[in-house]
């Protein structure tokens, strides 16, 4: 059973998709993320809902330009990591 459980866990810590996620050159102050001492996300809203007959809190962000889009992945794994509580979104910003 112990064995079983052990390989349990493994089989979901090898399971999350932003494992290989780099957050290098990511800064987070609470409300704001900062690549490279640039602001590259701002805080936009937080919101209560329910998922899976459970109620979760979920952090949205805006990004600030279309350069940062490529960081999204990066801002969800660094706000997941400082706040493992809540589900976190971030809006990327459409290039014109």
């Amino acid at each position: 059973m112990r064995k079983l459980l052990v390989l349990f866990a493994l089989i979901l810590s090898s399971c999350n998709p932003l494992k290989d996620i780099s957050t290098d050159g990511l800064t987070y102050d609470g409300t704001n993320v900062f690549y490279k001492g640039e602001l590259c996300a701002t805080y936009s809203a937080i919101e209560i809902a329910l998922d899976n007959n459970k109620v979760v809190r979920e952090v949205t962000y805006l990004i600030t330009e279309p350069r940062f889009n490529a960081q999204a992945l990066s801002i969800i794994k660094l706000i997941n990591e400082k706040n493992p509580s809540l589900e976190v979104e971030v809006e990327l910003k459409e290039e014109r």
